[in-house]
């Protein structure tokens, strides 16, 4: 069982050990795209650009205002003033130290975007796609006891028990920073029957697996996502993303 959206505000409210995610309908905020490109920065104009299609373009300028106004929230600035670099493997992360930890993932039609100040953080979504080979990829890609979880499930759930999976795999690899250099097959996740929680298991390294969080997110039935941090005893909170966002300056 997953964990589903909650009604909750974007406040900029946050405690030490809460996990906010939140879900955004990327559709239903293209009507407000002139006003939300105006939040960018020069770089992210730059890189909006060079999207040859549309859509993906489109994407990227709604993934990154929504996350400078849930920032900005956190933070008590205006979107505009967030600052971002990037680490050693390219995953952005804010120019001051403030201890706030963000992640930031879209698929077709949906963004979702992690606030944490517990610890590193990652977030992951895909959309259900059937284009693909599900037992074949999760023996090549997975470890042997996710593959051999997978091959149990009924045929009917093999698309959506690899992107469950997959997710979660990914959630934790952007969590870590270190891109492609995690091998997706020295780690586990698998679910706890019932329960939200997922279960890391990272080979040879258990009490490192015993620092980390980790859970499937309930997105509606078309949709797979998992979000991992690197703390223990954590609240987590899914919220859907205001259809009336907060007050703010776009120019």
């Amino acid at each position: 069982m997953a964990i589903g959206p909650e009604l909750i505000e974007l406040d900029g409210d946050l405690g030490d050990r809460e996990v906010h995610v939140w879900h955004i309908d990327s559709k239903a905020q293209e009507a407000s795209i002139d006003r939300l490109s105006h939040l960018l920065d020069r770089d992210e104009h730059n890189r909006a650009a060079r999207f040859l299609v549309p859509d993906p373009r489109v994407q990227f300028i709604l993934s990154r205002a929504c996350l400078r106004i849930a920032l900005g929230q956190y933070l008590r600035i205006e979107p505009r003033e967030v600052r971002f670099r990037a680490a050693e493997h390219g995953k952005p992360e804010l120019m001051e130290p403030v201890g706030l930890h963000f992640n930031l993932s879209h698929t077709d039609g949906a963004t979702l975007i992690a606030v944490t100040r517990a610890g590193r953080i990652g977030v992951d979504v895909e959309r259900i796609r059937q284009n693909l080979e599900p037992l074949a990829l999760g023996a090549r890609f997975f470890s042997q006891k996710e593959s051999e979880w997978l091959q149990s499930q009924p045929v009917s759930q093999h698309f959506a028990a690899f992107f469950a999976c997959w997710t979660a795999k990914e959630a934790y690899v952007k969590a870590c920073g270190e891109g492609l250099s995690t091998p997706l097959s020295g780690f586990g996740v698998l679910p706890h029957p019932g329960h939200a929680e997922l279960q890391l298991e990272i080979y040879g390294k258990p009490e490192e697996s015993k620092r980390w969080s980790m859970w499937q997110l309930d997105l509606g039935q078309d949709l797979r996502g998992a979000v991992a941090v690197e703390a223990v005893d954590c609240e987590l909170r899914l919220g859907h993303w205001p259809s009336v966002l907060p007050d703010f300056h776009s120019k």
